[in-house]
């Protein structure tokens, strides 16, 4: 790839996409070694694994909000 091919993969990576820190413990029950696992069991980077548990999370987290099931004091 040339010079310039990689600087415009560069710019529009940054400014297309948002990165955000994700850190887990290495001693916890669902460290990093176990979502790795878990995502290649499932046939899915961990990208796409983090991607899909958050959509997933957002999902059920509305429908309770809806149903007035929420309280966010909790």
């Amino acid at each position: 790839m040339s010079e310039a091919k990689y600087k415009a993969n560069a710019r529009y990576i940054k400014k297309a996409y948002e990165r955000i820190a994700f850190d887990v413990r290495r001693d916890a029950e669902i460290n990093g070694d176990y979502i790795r696992s878990h995502a290649e069991v499932m046939g899915e980077s961990v990208n796409s694994f983090i991607k899909r548990a958050v959509a997933e999370t957002v999902e059920r987290d509305k429908a309770k909000i809806d149903r007035g099931c929420y309280d966010a004091r909790e």
